[in-house]
């Protein structure tokens, strides 16, 4: 997914920015912190290069969660047409399926009144 194409490139410059500069406070600030001494001093450690795009991939993430929160709407319209079709579907399908298994209890009843007509029959013969 192209950031420019998605949002403004403002946006994603700004993005980009706050990113690097929230890094480098929380690495100013974390002393003591057991939990991100593995991140800052990992942080510390990489050169500027490597910070822009170490943070130029967080960013591209962040700009792929804006921009799928902005689709989350026509996502929600979308699965309810789906689920709709599908419960429609469904239904169709149940009923059906009721009817077939009526209808072989129904030939099944038959075919035993049949045999037992048959033993009846054959019963009163001998």
């Amino acid at each position: 997914m192209d950031q420019e194409t998605v949002l403004p490139k403002r946006l994603v410059a700004y993005i980009h920015d706050v990113g690097v500069r929230a890094l480098d406070h929380l690495a100013d600030t974390a002393d003591g912190h057991a939990a991100v001494q593995p991140l800052v001093g990992h942080w510390r450690s990489l050169t500027d290069a490597d910070k822009q795009e170490f943070v130029g991939k967080v960013a591209a993430s962040v700009v792929e969660a804006i921009a799928a929160s902005a689709l989350l709407p026509v996502g929600i319209k979308m699965g309810k047409k789906a689920a709709k079709s599908a419960r429609k579907i469904l239904k169709k399908r149940t009923k059906a399926l009721r009817k077939s298994v009526k209808a072989l209890s129904k030939n099944a009843d038959q075919k035993a009144k049949k045999t037992t007509k048959k033993v009846k029959k054959a019963a009163e013969a001998v």
